[in-house]
């Protein structure tokens, strides 16, 4: 499914396959294109940084986009895994354990989702924090709502992470997502080298 067909599910409120975490994916992606642009728009001014640089950054923010987008797709059919794990029938002690084991299955790919689209969004918060002490004031108001959207994204994650937790019965596993959400919503120094980067 297209990111546009997953857009417009998000629109539809008849529509219950696609919901928030899919929604605060796409955040993300918007934020990449609106701190992307305020980043080229700060090309060939005084505004702390060197051309090189804006448009170094101004590229990352595309690879992530395209990266979310398609965290977005993955997020749809991880949701759908999980539901379609709940409809498996439970009549013997057979089909018992095999849908158990598919609903942990299902939700551990969902919080695996959740976790690296987070990562990705707070990637693109930092980039925009860096900006907006180094970029044209003529694109402020473009680089704040590119800010709101990336965290929109990260406390997005964070929920779904939460959310998927209860279906994942692996105690390192889920000590590690645990970890993971202190991660993301923790405030760091965001000035620090331009070029650091997060993989996670």
């Amino acid at each position: 499914m297209s990111y546009t067909a997953i857009l417009d599910k998000i629109l539809d409120s008849k529509d219950t396959t696609v919901g928030g975490d899919a929604a605060s994916a796409l955040a993300g992606a918007m934020a990449c294109g609106l701190l992307g642009m305020v980043a080229r728009l700060s090309l060939m001014g005084e505004y702390g940084l060197d051309d090189h640089q804006y448009i170094k950054l101004a590229e990352e923010l595309d690879g992530i986009s395209f990266r979310l987008l398609r965290g977005t797709q993955e997020d749809v059919k991880a949701y759908a895994s999980v539901c379609d794990a709940f409809k498996l029938p439970k009549n013997t002690e057979e089909e018992k354990d095999d849908r158990i084991h598919m609903i942990e299955e299902s939700g551990e790919k969902a919080a695996e989702i959740a976790k690296n689209n987070g990562y990705l969004c707070k990637r693109v918060h930092k980039i925009g924090l860096i900006l907006r002490s180094n970029s044209s004031s003529s694109a402020a108001a473009d680089l704040e709502v590119g800010l709101s959207l990336a965290q929109v994204g990260i406390d997005g994650a964070v929920r779904s992470i939460k959310a998927s937790l209860h279906l994942i019965k692996d105690d390192e596993l889920k000590n590690s997502l645990k970890n993971d959400i202190e991660e993301l919503i923790k405030v760091e120094n965001y000035y620090e080298n331009l070029y650091d980067r997060s993989h996670h």
